[in-house]
């Protein structure tokens, strides 16, 4: 037992990151977000908030009860098929169905612009640290240190990676546990396999490649999912050049989204574009030592489901919760070592399952829209025109409500048709005194 307070250093101010900082914040945990660069950085396109990201949101920050000022997206889903022609009468998917069955609305906004939100909606911003790039960690009995390469050291008693896909976070975490443990992470558990209207989200599926287009009034966040020729390992990492940009967008030109719009003229009016591998994948081990992982750098998913912001988001509540409790169980000193790794064992084990399924659905959905196999192709092009996408509205929907609540916290959520199986407890009235 110490007087500091518990600890945490978060690494990486993304989705997961921030969100985090949040929690803690209102569980009034003492932290510090460290970022390599900056806040809500200029790249990576859209975030789609899919059936029950904002639910939790909500008890944290204000935006979720004006809808971050935007508009509900998708009148309709239409998986319009085929190579080039465009039905626009298949729409299979009302947007009501997911509204109503969530109670909360599916927003598209830029990802910047939803960092960006989330930071400026931070209560202290003095607990985040920009233009920190970490150089090392170190995981002793009673601490753990974060070096980092400006010379500085943070200290805390737990280091949170939520530093993305290609994790520093991760590899030091790797490094410690195999140094303890030789052989603990295999060589396999490091290769991952991994017309538009103003308000619509148009799925245009073909064979080998699919066309996501997600529209907001003023913007429209473009996707284009292609299958590679072999898969892509963890340590195989390739980064694309703007040149390679062109000569895939080249190959897709002449493919419509519409009836009168081809890919070619929205390539041509674009802000920004790049091309990036989508990785899948979820690891063995989300923690060792006093190092855990939150977000992309512990798992990924296809975007075509809209899942990844809603798994990195349930991440950060549920290790909140496991702080909360680890914090709460000692509030005149500090848990020890085994019972942190006790909290973490917690956090990965409730994780782990349900990640692994928002993964294989989120890999199916990739396939099938991209006619991945025979299966795939009668079931998107012809089966699933003639009876809709209302059951996979309610599996999904089903889907996002099994996710985690923050326990310590009160929120009067919405609710739609399909019940939240964790609700929220509702916040207490406050009565007027007397005259």
């Amino acid at each position: 037992t110490t007087d500091k307070p518990f600890r945490v250093i978060i690494v990486g101010a993304g989705v997961s990151g921030l969100i985090l900082a949040h929690a803690l914040q209102l569980a009034k945990t003492d932290f510090v977000l460290l970022e390599k660069g900056v806040v809500a950085p200029p790249w990576g396109s859209s975030i789609t908030g899919i059936i029950s990201m904002y639910k939790y949101m909500d008890p944290l920050t204000d935006s979720t009860s004006n809808g971050f000022g935007r508009s509900a997206i998708a009148p309709d889903w239409s998986p319009r098929g085929g190579r080039e022609a465009v039905h626009p009468n298949e729409s299979l998917l009302h947007q009501s169905s997911i509204n109503g069955s969530a109670g909360y609305p599916d927003l598209t906004l830029e990802r910047r612009e939803f960092l960006q939100i989330l930071y400026d909606e931070l209560p202290d911003k003095s607990k985040v640290l920009t233009g920190k790039r970490v150089k090392h960690v170190e995981d002793n009995e009673e601490d753990i240190s974060v070096e980092l390469t400006d010379g500085s050291v943070e200290k805390g008693d737990l280091v949170v990676g939520g530093d993305g896909v290609h994790s520093t976070i991760r590899g030091a975490m790797w490094a410690t546990a195999n140094k303890a443990i030789p052989g603990f992470i295999s060589e396999k558990e490091k290769q991952s396999e991994h017309g538009l209207g103003t308000n619509d989200m148009t799925m245009i599926c073909n064979d080998g490649f699919t066309f996501q287009n997600l529209c907001q009034p003023d913007a429209i966040y473009f996707m284009i999912h292609h299958k590679l020729p072999e898969p892509i390992r963890h340590s195989e990492r390739v980064r694309y050049t703007d040149e390679d940009a062109e000569k895939v967008a080249a190959k897709y030109a002449n493919h419509r989204l519409s009836e009168n719009l081809v890919f070619g003229d929205l390539w041509r009016s674009r802000t920004r574009a790049n091309l990036v591998s989508l990785e899948e994948g979820v690891l063995e081990h989300f923690f060792f030592g006093r190092t855990v992982l939150i977000g992309d750098a512990a798992h990924k998913v296809t975007p075509n489901a809209a899942m990844g912001g809603l798994s990195a988001i349930e991440d950060s509540i549920a290790l909140a919760n496991a702080i909360h409790g680890l914090t709460q169980a000692h509030p005149d000193g500090k848990p020890s070592k085994d019972e942190v790794t006790t909290a973490l064992q917690q956090y990965q084990d409730e994780r782990k399952p349900r990640l692994q399924r928002i993964h294989n659905d989120s890999a199916m959905v990739t396939r099938l829209m991209a006619h991945d196999t025979w299966y795939f192709y009668l079931l998107m092009r012809w089966i699933l025109p003639m009876i809709g996408l209302f059951p996979l509205v309610h599996t999904i929907s089903k889907l996002g409500s099994q996710g985690p609540r923050l326990r310590y916290a009160e929120n009067d959520e919405v609710q739609g048709t399909v019940p939240w199986s964790d609700p929220q407890p509702k916040r207490q009235k406050k009565l007027a005194a007397a005259a």
